[in-house]
């Protein structure tokens, strides 16, 4: 199951080190920042603030100074009913830049996502209910952590180059062991990566490209794979890299740097999920006021396309970005602020 969703609610076939797996991941796969939520996640060519550890990490040169970012998720409770039990989701993403002079670009980047609230049913044919429904043998939950420690430099007027080094701590908790599932109760996992990018603002080649930007963002490129610990098995299992590349382009008219405005139009391809497209379109008003839309567009035909939309609010040095996503499974909200220093 490749839902995006912030509410990955089969979390586990928990008795399959690989459908573990994928779980882990996904938790990565969510997106952070608001802004390029809202653009439909199509941000690999814009990368300009301290997301860019996540998104691409050759985008920390945009960085002028020093800047701090932080990001909540919003949902709707009703949304989120399953049909029994309420299940509760927490994500929360911070991140931090700084360009230093003769050194490079730094970024430093943490994501937290749980879920609890999760029902475990019983795989023992006999313990049933009175209307044939399996027995629920508690709730458990689930937690994942991601630290990104990340590094850019310029390789020339119009060449930066990054890379990003990460970590994902996490498991299960309040499993109850069940034989018959194969569960045997709380589980946890570690995994170690590494990405690439590479970010290329063509106009400074020539006048000819101006405001076209090219990005690659070679995620996983090298890892340890997940081992997981509690499992049946305690399998490693390894991840496969995913090259995503995308493309941007601010129109370059004067009437519009003019009044200081911008309109850019983004879009990405992400391999992972049988490609999985990101288009995104952004207006900037005189620096202050920012309104963007997007879509996500599986191209396997296995989801629904998911719009998102957003909107910015910039006064000296902080900035507000929200977004609304319309994952397959919920609608999610996000609020970022940055500070910039």
């Amino acid at each position: 199951m490749r839902r995006k969703s912030l509410l990955v609610l089969a979390v586990l076939a928990l008795g399959s080190t690989a459908q573990a797996v994928n779980y882990s991941n996904e938790v990565l796969s969510i997106g952070v920042g608001a802004r390029a939520l809202g653009m439909g996640g199509a941000y690999v060519a814009i990368a300009d603030d301290s997301t860019a550890s996540y998104w691409n990490p050759a985008g920390l040169t945009n960085i002028k100074h020093m800047e701090v970012a932080a990001v909540q998720q919003g949902r709707q409770d009703t949304a989120l009913n399953m049909g029994t039990d309420e299940v509760g989701s927490d994500y929360f993403f911070m991140s931090g830049g700084a360009t230093l002079p003769g050194i490079g670009s730094l970024g430093l980047a943490v994501m937290r996502f749980g879920v609890g609230g999760i029902e475990q049913t019983s795989g023992d044919p006999s313990q049933v209910n009175s209307d044939g429904s399996p027995k629920v043998l508690g709730t458990f939950g689930s937690q994942d952590l991601a630290v990104l420690l990340s590094y850019g430099h310029t390789l020339g007027k119009a060449v930066s180059a990054g890379i990003t080094a990460k970590g994902m701590f996490g498991g299960t908790t309040g499993l109850v062991v069940d034989k018959f599932d194969n569960v045997s109760g709380d589980a946890h996992y570690t995994y170690f990566g590494a990405d690439l990018g590479l970010l290329v603002k063509c106009g400074m080649w020539t006048p000819t490209l101006e405001g076209l930007s090219l990005g690659v963002n070679l995620q996983d490129i090298a890892n340890s794979g997940v081992a997981w610990s509690g499992t049946v098995t305690n399998d490693s299992e390894t991840v496969q890299a995913n090259p995503k590349v995308g493309a941007a382009y601010s129109l370059p008219f004067d009437f519009l740097k003019d009044n200081r405005s911008s309109f850019t139009l983004s879009m990405d391809a992400d391999p992972k999920y049988s490609v999985l497209m990101h288009y995104g379109a952004e207006m900037w008003y005189k620096d202050v006021l920012a309104f963007r839309l997007g879509m996500r567009q599986f191209t396997s035909g296995t989801q629904s396309n998911e719009i998102s939309y957003g909107a910015s609010f910039r006064f000296f040095m902080l900035q507000a970005d929200y977004a609304y996503v319309a994952y397959e499974l919920t609608p999610v909200q996000y609020l970022s602020m940055i500070v910039r220093f």
